[in-house]
């Protein structure tokens, strides 16, 4: 559904055109700017911008062949220092050299920027690498160096699902499928929602830019440092893990929530005891991780299902509510029944 944009900029001239045309808009209504643009960028331009004002990027042309894939709503992760700085989403990408150079070019400069887009909205992060290596099909210790664009759209839906990202078009997705029910059930008829569930819409005017959840990152990765484990995350037709052990000496399954109210607590559940039997391990643990600690009963509910309890104290600083090793062992068979075994 939405393409992902890896994109270093860590160089001195990448920090200059920061400044120039991230930290500020560009009036591209305005001369010099409209005289550079063809009447159809200009045209997709007010589009999407309608306030004439827009933040821009640009690729050199080592990107050429992988540009063509980048289309509105797209998210961009701009990278440097072995972090994830900023993560913006696309408004419109064109090639125009004169527009680059309009941009960013100086004199002596060497590299040119003729890949251009435009971005909707720059939200800060604080997201290291590792965040990214713990994904499936992101090589671990990988730096990013070259940037690229990623249009294999389980890895992508698995990056953004890492780093909490919901996008427009995932949300306009569930707005079609609510609709859909609805009106299904207002005519009394059989519900279909294959179509929409497979479908691949070509997006082109979100509403808005997408919406980051920092906290379930940030929550996994001070978590992840304080245990001497070799954790990892597993893809299976149930979808990613957020951590796990590899299945040597005791395997656990963790799931985490960006708070600790008793929605949280549900989805967490579900999730656990959903990856749970399509697992590649025989679990001995499940455990949800909040960023504080839920209440009573709702501790009581994940103990009831033998399911662990991890809460942050403090920074780096967790302490586990551990269910009833009874309780552990009679839910055991149930979390690791895959009935297609």
């Amino acid at each position: 559904m939405t393409n992902v944009l890896i994109q270093p900029c860590a160089n001195t001239v990448a920090r200059r055109n920061w400044r120039k045309t991230i930290d500020q808009s560009i009036q591209f209504r305005a001369l010099p700017y409209s005289e550079a643009l063809t009447a159809p960028e200009l045209e997709r331009l007010n589009e999407i911008h309608d306030h004439g004002a827009a933040k821009f990027w640009g690729r050199t042309g080592f990107h050429d062949k992988t540009m063509p894939s980048v289309r509105t709503g797209d998210v961009v992760l701009f990278t440097w220092k072995n972090h994830i700085r900023a993560i913006g989403t696309v408004g419109t990408s064109f090639r125009n050299s004169a527009f680059g150079d309009m941009l960013w070019h100086e004199p002596g400069d060497t590299e040119v920027f003729p890949n251009v887009f435009s971005l909707l909205a720059v939200a800060e992060a604080e997201l290291p690498y590792s965040v990214l290596w713990s994904v499936p099909g992101i090589k671990h210790g990988d730096n990013f160096r070259q940037g690229r664009v990623i249009t294999d759209l389980e890895l992508a839906d698995d990056i953004l699902d890492s780093l909490g990202v919901q996008t427009a078009e995932n949300d306009e997705l569930a707005t079609k499928i609510q609709i859909a029910v609805e009106e299904g059930m207002k005519r009394n008829v059989t519900l279909q929602l294959e179509r929409l569930l497979n479908e691949r819409t070509q997006y082109q005017a979100p509403a808005r830019a997408v919406t980051v959840n920092h906290v379930e990152s940030r929550l996994v990765h001070e978590y992840e440092k304080t245990r001497d484990i070799n954790f990892v995350r597993v893809r299976s037709s149930a979808g990613v893990t957020d951590l796990q052990t590899s299945g040597d000496g005791e395997a656990e399954l963790i799931e985490a929530k960006g708070d600790h109210t008793r929605k949280r607590v549900r989805e967490a559940v579900a999730q656990l005891l959903h990856y749970a039997p399509e697992n590649t391990y025989e679990l001995d643990r499940l455990t949800a991780l909040f960023p504080a600690r839920p209440g009573d009963d709702d501790i009581t509910y994940l103990h009831r299902l033998g399911i662990d309890c991890v809460h942050r104290t403090g920074p780096g600083s967790f302490k586990r509510d551990p269910a009833p090793e009874a309780r552990r062992e009679y839910m055991r068979p149930v979390w690791n029944d895959n009935l297609e075994r």
